[in-house]
């Protein structure tokens, strides 16, 4: 009888004891802000804040274009569209985040305007890393860009 007695009480001691618990906040990126800002730089035609969304030796890569760096990536992908640009949408797929790194891969679609006319309705696929800066900045380090061209 002591032994069974003594057995609750080591049970009753193992199971009370209070776990370590760790004092360290976990903060991840605010991904769903990063690509609301996305779409709002492509909707108000803001080619300099769609740039300064990039780190300066970010990646980009689409069906027709690979740029590297901002001066590239701008020149190749955000001046001849800027202004075309209009009602884009992102749907996520995917994300995850740390403290330091951020991705989300995502549907995308958006009007095409030329002449204050709709000439094409364009959606794919895309996927986005991030990288948080020494100044707290959140910074696209890499862009893929899929387009799916429309069945007929």
């Amino acid at each position: 009888m002591k032994k069974i007695l003594l057995s609750f009480v080591l049970a009753g001691l193992l199971f009370s004891c209070k776990q370590p618990s760790s004092d360290i906040a976990v903060v991840s990126a605010p991904v769903d802000s990063l690509i609301n800002n996305w779409g709002i730089s492509w909707n108000n035609h803001d080619s300099a804040a769609v740039r300064n969304m990039f780190a300066s030796d970010a990646l980009l890569t689409d069906d027709l274009v690979i740029a590297s760096g901002t001066d590239e990536i701008s020149a190749k992908m955000i001046s001849p569209y800027i202004r075309s640009v209009s009602n884009f949408k992102a749907s996520k797929l995917q994300e995850w985040s740390t403290n330091e790194r951020a991705g989300y891969t995502g549907r995308y679609e958006f009007n095409a305007v030329v002449n204050n006319s709709v000439v094409a309705k364009p959606q794919g696929v895309f996927s986005v890393n991030w990288i948080k800066t020494e100044s707290g900045e959140w910074k696209i380090t890499t862009a893929v860009i899929y387009s799916f061209v429309e069945q007929k």
